[in-house]
Formats: C-alpha cells, structure tokens, sequence
C-alpha cells in the first residue's frame, strides 16, 4: 500500500483537474452559444426595427454598462465568494433573456433590447472575473494556456453554433423560438455552476472595504507589469475588430451587398467557422502561441483584413476574409487570455479582467457611437479608417517590445 500512495495522490489531482477544465469548457460552450444566438438575435432585430444607428446605440449601451460596473465588479470578485458572484451574474443574465422575449413579442422592441444589453452586460462583467478566479485555483500555472486555447475552442464552437442555429431559425420560425433557447442554456450554465464550481468558490479572506480604494491597488498592480498591462491593451484592440464587425455587418449586408437575413447569416458563421479552425491548429501546435509577441502580429494582420474586406464585393471572398478575421480575433484572444491567466495574481485576477472589460467597453463606446455621432452609414470608411488604426497600434506596441527585449 505503501508503494501506491505516492502515485494515487497525483492521479486524484489530475482527475480533480480534467472535472474541472472539462466543467469550464462546458459552460463556456454553453454561454458562448448564448451569445451567439443574442448577436444574431438582436443585431438583426434593431436593424429591421431602426437602423445601423439603433444597433451602434444598443452595443454602446452594453459596453456603458460593462464600463461603468466594471469597477464594483472586479473589486467585489477579488474580495467576495467567487461561487455566488458567479451565480448572481448569470441570474442578471437570465433577466436579460426575459426582457429579450418580451421584445420579440411586442410592438415596441426597441426599450427592451436595451434592457436586455444591460442587464446581459452585468452579468457577463460579474461571470469574468469569477470564473478566471475559479481556474487559477483549479489548474496549475503551467497548463494554464493550454486551457485558455482549449477554452476559446468551445468558445467559437459556442459562437457558431449559436450563429447557426440562430440563422436557421430565423428563416423557418418566429423570432422568440431562438430566445427561448437562450433562455435553456442559461439553465444548463447554472446546473454546471452548482454542480462543479463549489470547490473553488474562494471564501473571502478580506472584507469588502473601500471599493475605489482597492481598485486603485489592483490598477497599481497592473501598472507594475507593463507585459500583463500590454495584454490587456491587446485584448481591447482584438475585441475592437469584433465590436466593428457587429456594429456594421447587419447594415453592410442589407445597404453595400443589397442582400437578406441569410447572407448575414453566412459571414456570422464564416466568422466562427475561421475561429474554430485556427484554434485547432494551434491547440495542436502549441508553439505557434508561444511567442510573447505572436498576438502583436495578429493584431496587425486583423486590421490588413478589415481594409480588404470593406474593400470587396465578391460574396465567396468577402466569406473567405469575414473567416480569416474571426480566425485571427479567436487566435489572438485565446493567447491573451493564456498571458493573463499566468501573469496575474489570483487575489488581483477580478480586478484584472475587469480592467480589461473597461479597455474593451471604451473603445466599443466610441466604436459604437460613431455612427451616430458622425452621421454616416458607410460601413467602408469605419472598416478602412479603423483597420489602420489597429495595424498601427499593434507595430508601435511590437516595436516597443521589441526594444524592451521580450521575447
């Protein structure tokens, strides 16, 4: 007996770890799949109702709200019981779900799809944070980037999924029959939730205390290692390709291609599809995600393909560059998220990604915004203007770490 004590202890911790990233791969499917229905769902939904003004209007209030709450969030993530911060977040998620099915029914959906990106919104802010908290105490240190690419795996299946089905069924039923799906898996996260995230719930070793104050720590912290503050930069510019792309596509598809709910439905998917297929080869080459400096490079191509595709007008090509875009935001996130996870402190990891959340919320608002503040509807000059923007950003931060010697 003695002899197998020392083998039986490890192979317990790595059966403990496969429940774990299994549970997390789960709900990520599971809510990613969400996600992908609600882009579909509402995107489509405010450009019939309104315009591409009224969809910029929606996501801006969403990234607001993620903004805004961002602040309170990552302090009480870091602070509070990391399992009933989790469980709140996806309950303000479900109420967002209910507030989309009343305006899939009535007449007027528009004050509703706003109450549904907010409360979606807070929800999503709060799940962040938790989660990357639950990972770092399941997983060790060293296989953590596997996970994050794994994870981002489910993520775009999740996405392509839900982009799928929610084209499929805007063809063949009524709007609220994609809600309703929403509204099931909501109930599925919160089953994984309850039945494996309990062990890692981080009871609260400090007290709430003063919220701005231990904001204030935490952005010292990020401050005081510049390779994990350029992550998260990184991520907010990454996510900036995507934000563009759900403010503008819907009012692409119906004005420059003059084509229908199911050519939308094609890019959306040919934009999971890209990721899905880039995560795998790198889930497979796992070297290809090692370099510090592989995500700048990204970047950079991310902002080329947006100035090719506002540049076409061939549907296969458009479809073609629509999936290397998505492969390269899929890409590029998944080994953010890797970094983060390795770089930050598990008592500062609420306070991270929530910094990271506010990166994204603000360039989303003036992403957002920007066609209603300027007044146009010409997706090509937002997709050229911005892709430069981007490829720039990502040679500057290149050179600078360059410079600075990490590899």
């Amino acid at each position: 007996m003695t002899d197998q004590a020392p083998a039986t202890l490890p192979a317990r911790h790595l059966r403990h770890r496969a429940t774990i990233e299994f549970a997390v791969m789960a709900f990520s499917l599971a809510s990613f799949t969400t996600i992908g229905l609600s882009l579909v769902v509402t995107s489509w939904i405010a450009a019939v109702e309104g315009s591409v003004f009224l969809v910029g209007q929606l996501f801006f209030a969403s990234s607001t709200t993620a903004l805004v709450f961002s602040i309170y969030a990552g302090v009480v993530t870091d602070r509070k019981n990391r399992l009933l911060i989790i469980r709140q977040g996806q309950f303000l998620r479900i109420l967002g779900v209910c507030a989309l099915v009343v305006a899939t029914l009535g007449t007027s959906a528009a004050p509703w799809l706003f109450a549904y990106a907010v409360l979606f919104s807070l929800g999503t802010v709060l799940n962040a944070g938790a989660l990357d908290g639950i990972v770092q105490l399941a997983v060790d240190e060293q296989q953590r980037m596997k996970l994050a690419i794994r994870v981002s795996i489910c993520r775009q299946l999740g996405i392509l999924c839900g982009t799928g089905l929610g084209g499929v069924s805007f063809h063949h039923l009524p709007a609220i029959w994609p809600v309703l799906l929403m509204a099931m898996l909501m109930m599925v996260q919160f089953v994984i939730i309850s039945l494996f995230f309990a062990d890692y719930q981080n009871a609260p070793s400090k007290q709430p205390g003063d919220v701005i104050s231990a904001w204030k720590g935490g952005l010292r912290a990020i401050l005081g290692q510049p390779r994990l503050a350029f992550t998260i930069l990184t991520i907010g510019l990454l996510f900036s390709a995507s934000q563009m792309a759900n403010v503008l596509v819907p009012g692409f598809v119906r004005d420059s291609l003059q084509q229908g709910s199911d050519v939308y439905g094609l890019l959306e998917m040919a934009w999971a599809v890209g990721g899905g297929a880039t995560l795998a080869t790198a889930a497979v080459r796992t070297r290809l995600s090692g370099a510090h400096r592989r995500e700048l490079v990204i970047l950079i191509m991310a902002g080329v393909a947006m100035v090719a595709f506002a540049s076409s007008r061939s549907l296969p090509l458009l479809v073609a560059i629509y999936a290397i875009l998505g492969g390269m935001f899929a890409w590029g996130r998944a080994i953010c998220d890797g970094r983060m996870l390795v770089l930050a402190k598990n008592e500062e990891i609420g306070r991270v990604r929530a910094a990271t959340s506010m990166v994204v919320s603000l360039l989303g608002m003036a992403i957002y915004i920007s066609p209603t503040v300027i007044g146009s509807e010409d997706a090509i000059l937002y997709y050229v203007s911005w892709g430069v923007v981007l490829s720039v950003a990502g040679a500057v931060m290149l050179g600078l770490c360059a410079r600075a010697g990490w590899n």
